[in-house]
């Protein structure tokens, strides 16, 4: 199996969800962010598991898309909650950085 850059990932993800936040929050970027860090903070075992189960084809896409779709309760947002974003913002917040993460981890993949 190819050597897959974990850290690569988490960077990417970090930096495409900042400029998620830039776009959607503007003002509350600092606190997306650091929603994002503490998400992946908490996941990063589940994560490098499911994408070296993916880059060995134990699993496919879907299965991984659902898994990483299924992080979504472990992302609390609480300082974007604290902030005081409505649940509709910080949702489609939360969807957009899941879908970036899946995306990461299949850029990374070769």
């Amino acid at each position: 199996m190819a050597n897959i850059d974990f850290g690569g990932i988490l960077k990417s993800v970090e930096d495409q969800s900042k400029a998620l936040a830039e776009k959607l929050f503007k003002q509350y970027t600092h606190q997306a962010v650091s929603d994002v860090r503490d998400f992946l903070q908490k996941s990063a075992g589940n994560l490098k598991r499911w994408v070296e189960e993916l880059a060995r084809g134990e699993m496919d896409k879907d299965e991984f898309e659902s898994l990483i779709k299924g992080q979504a309760d472990v992302a609390e947002m609480r300082a974007l909650k604290q902030a005081g974003l409505a649940a509709v913002q910080i949702d489609t917040f939360t969807n957009g950085v899941l879908d970036i993460i899946v995306n990461a981890a299949f850029a990374a993949i070769p």
